[in-house]
C-alpha cells in the first residue's frame, strides 16, 4: 500500500506546523478572496491605463515621489486629471491592501517553515494564533 506524503507550503502536512498551515491558508483565502471579490481585473488594468496616462504628460508616479506627483496634477487644475489621479489613488490603495495581506501570509508561513520542531505546539500557537483569531 502506498503511503502518500502531504505538504502545505513545504512543511510536512501531518504535523502541528503543517495543520497551522492548512489553517492560516484557509484564512488567507478567505481575507484575500473578499478583497479580490471587490479588486476585479478590470480594476488592476484601470490602474495601469491611468499609470500610462499619467506617464504620457510626464508625470510618474511612484512611492518615492508620490506626494510631488500628486501636487503637479492638482497644481495643473486640469478637472480631468484631478478625477484620474482620484481613481489611480484608491486603485494603488487597494493594490497595497492586497499586498500587505499576502505579505502577513507569507511572513507566517516563513515562521513555521523555520521551525527546528513542526510538533512544538507552543511555538506554533505563538506564531499564528494572534493571526487566526482575528
Amino acid at each position: 500500500m502506498k503511503v502518500e506524503y502531504s505538504e502545505v507550503e513545504g512543511i510536512d502536512a501531518s504535523t502541528y506546523a503543517g495543520k497551522a498551515a492548512k489553517a492560516c491558508k484557509l484564512k488567507a483565502r478567505g481575507m484575500m478572496g473578499d478583497e479580490l471579490l471587490t479588486f476585479k481585473l478590470m480594476d488592476f488594468v484601470s490602474l495601469m491605463l491611468l499609470t500610462t496616462k499619467f506617464a504620457s504628460k510626464g508625470i510618474f508616479i511612484t512611492e518615492d515621489n508620490k506626494e510631488e506627483a500628486y501636487i503637479k496634477i492638482i497644481d495643473s487644475g486640469n478637472e480631468s486629471m484631478i478625477v484620474d489621479l482620484e481613481k489611480h489613488i484608491q486603485l494603488a490603495d487597494d493594490v497595497r491592501t492586497l499586498e500587505k495581506t499576502k505579505n502577513e501570509y507569507n511572513q507566517i508561513i516563513n515562521k513555521l517553515q523555520l521551525l527546528e520542531d513542526y510538533n512544538n505546539e507552543e511555538q506554533v500557537n505563538s506564531i499564528v494564533e494572534e493571526y487566526l483569531r482575528r
